[in-house]
């Protein structure tokens, strides 16, 4: 059974992990060696169900690899996958001396292509279409997705990590390493590891990184995250009694508890019921778009309502400057949205973001070509600043973002009365907008949204053809070998973002025209050359 890595890992599952498959669950290997999970029998698997049962004992982690007293173990964040990256790849480098042997057989024998790894000289060093890929995502929110919060490269910081950390170690013990060899390790945690629980924190998870991703799926990773830091224990353990033990931060984590009885397992769970004779897909992420799927994963979906162009980052075209504005801005938009998120609901242009996602990206532009009540107060901040009223003439900018808010509702309801006036019917023409101060700093607060639209999308892709007509960039996709597709994923990305922008910017553009008295056409709403 054990002629090809797949069987052998099957083997290794059954005989050696304890892994369990539900009935009518198969792990099938494609033509092109990736390997996914799938329904095999002809009835339906009905949901409620378990479709995999994986011990945590087969789990890898910094806590549970050979050279685990070496590696440094991280809760969450950039750390973890730097940590998990150096105990995965000397568990690679143990070979056949390593417990996971039959698994890390069965992974991607070379760099998974993450858009994170395109540009990098040690991961693609000879790949033409990866270099030239990472030249088209320059400016887009790809590009978010390659730097920390501070606006600092990641592959900077894994390239120091490398040289100060791994390769001093694994050469101490006597492996021959290489920064190929780490990246290819990297790029499998980046597009494979879960975060899993208090103990193990960020591990590779046999069988459950089989599954593929959807936003409609299947199946989802549950797991008990509530367990011993210090040892893994689900039971109370000596340490419950250590007064001096300290619990380690909470983290942002995709695994759901476990419904039944608490089991040291993780265990794929449907979310709804499988068709018979069909793949059984996870999903990486509900809220992931494709900047995110590109970037951590290597693949991209169809356009879809995850999709958005955020603010706020460095290079992105806005940036508050400090901690002080930044917590002065959360306070005004708290506010707004209390005064004006109903309000805002009746626009076409403006989207009130959903609770739970008000502080994630406050300056955004979403898949429909909406701008965020955030980035609108960013607006109306900056028309202010521009065109101050008499009492704000000598006000600090902060003040004059916290004073804004008392401008705000007339600038939304200038706002909406002009869209519904926009429509046309008689009723609209009715509508009668007196408030001169609201239109003014409405009409600047277009000027500076259309305006933003346009840099970011003028300072997108490769240079010598930033601000490049669409039709452009489409005569050049369709003349890529077909062999590039990391450079045919990026054109596409780049196209689907800027079309984003094109679309918010000519809302704003034509409102901008109502209240200035000009006809369309005669405001420049293309954004090109």
């Amino acid at each position: 059974m054990s002629d090809t890595p797949l069987n052998a890992f099957l083997q290794w599952l059954e005989e050696s992990a304890g892994v369990s498959l539900g009935e009518g669950v198969s792990i099938v290997q494609s033509p092109d060696g990736s390997i996914s999970v799938w329904a095999d029998r002809d009835e339906p698997i009905i949901h409620p169900e378990t479709v995999a049962s994986i011990p945590k004992a087969t789990i890898l982690s910094a806590r549970t690899c050979a050279l685990s007293q070496h590696v440094a173990w991280a809760p969450f964040g950039h750390g973890a996958v730097l940590s998990l990256s150096l105990a995965l790849y000397s568990e690679m480098l143990r070979g056949t001396e390593s417990k996971w042997h039959p698994y890390l057989q069965s992974l991607p024998p070379t760099p998974v292509p993450i858009a994170r790894l395109w540009g990098d000289q040690f991961a693609f060093s000879e790949d033409a279409d990866a270099q030239e890929a990472a030249r088209w995502i320059q400016g887009t929110e790809i590009q978010r997705e390659l730097q920390d919060e501070d606006g600092s490269l990641l592959m900077e910081e894994t390239h120091a990590f490398y040289k100060e950390e791994v390769q001093p170690l694994l050469d101490s013990l006597g492996f021959s390493t290489s920064a190929h060899g780490f990246l290819h390790a990297y790029s499998l945690v980046c597009s494979r590891a879960f975060l899993v629980d208090a103990y193990h924190g960020l591990s590779m998870v046999p069988v459950a990184d089989a599954f593929n991703h959807t936003n409609e799926n299947h199946v989802q990773l549950a797991s008990e995250f509530d367990v011993c830091p210090l040892c893994g224990s689900l039971s109370e353990c000596p340490h419950d009694r250590d007064d001096a033990t300290s619990q380690p931060p909470a983290a942002k984590s995709l695994v759901h508890p476990l419904s039944s009885e608490a089991s040291d397992t993780v265990e794929m769970v449907t979310v709804r019921s499988i068709p018979p004779r069909s793949e059984i897909f996870n999903t990486y992420g509900a809220d992931l778009g494709n900047a995110s799927l590109l970037a951590r994963y290597g693949f991209a979906l169809e356009p879809c309502e995850q999709d958005m162009v955020t603010f706020g980052w460095a290079g992105s075209g806005i940036s508050l400057d400090n901690d002080q504005d930044q917590e002065v801005f959360r306070t005004v938009y708290t506010r707004a949205l209390h005064e004006v998120g109903d309000l805002v609901r009746k626009s076409a242009l403006i989207y009130a973001p959903k609770e739970e996602e008000h502080y994630a990206c406050p300056f955004a532009i979403n898949s429909d070509g909406q701008a965020s009540l955030g980035l609108f107060v960013w607006a109306v901040w900056n028309a202010l600043n521009e065109r101050p009223p008499p009492e704000f003439e000598h006000m600090s900018d902060s003040d004059v973002l916290v004073s804004s808010l008392s401008y705000l509702p007339r600038i939304v309801t200038a706002l909406v009365r002009l869209e519904a006036f926009r429509e046309e019917t008689e009723e609209a023409r009715e509508i009668e907008i007196s408030d001169d101060m609201a239109c003014q700093l409405l009409e600047d607060a277009a000027e500076a949204l259309a305006s933003l639209c346009r840099a970011r999308a003028a300072g997108m892709g490769k240079k010598g053809y930033r601000g490049a007509r669409a039709d452009v960039l489409c005569e050049i996709l369709d003349h890529l070998p077909s062999d590039h597709r990391k450079t045919r994923l990026a054109l596409e990305y780049l196209l689907s973002e800027r079309a984003l922008l094109e679309a918010c910017a000519a809302g704003w553009e034509e409102i901008r025209d109502n209240l200035c008295g000009e006809s369309p056409g005669e405001g420049d709403s293309d954004i090109e050359d």
